[in-house]
């Protein structure tokens, strides 16, 4: 999502984060405190979905909106942090919301 197409809260929430407006909102990830890894989601028809940790914030599963990423969290039954994904100058941030 490019920064042209931010609404008005994009822009005062990449202010509050301290990035720079060229910040590119990606999406919400979960973060696994205790294994220091995000949350990556892989859907197979025959098996249903299957959640494996990954380092890279990357490879992260991306959530459109909080609530998505808010409802994941409570059906995996653990404690996850949500974090917000950007790209930044060809690189990946994420940020505790």
């Amino acid at each position: 999502m490019s920064n042209n197409n931010h609404h008005r809260w994009m822009s005062d929430f990449l202010e509050e984060m301290g990035l720079p407006a060229r910040a590119e909102f990606q999406g919400y990830v979960l973060f696994d405190l205790k294994q220091n890894a995000f949350i990556a989601t892989s859907r197979h028809h025959q098996e249903g979905s299957h959640q494996r940790l990954v380092k890279p914030c990357a490879w992260a599963h991306c959530y459109p909106y909080i609530m998505h990423a808010s409802d994941a969290a409570s059906m995996l039954g653990s404690e996850y942090e949500i974090r917000a994904l950007f790209r930044l100058d060809g690189r990946h941030l994420s940020c505790s919301v």
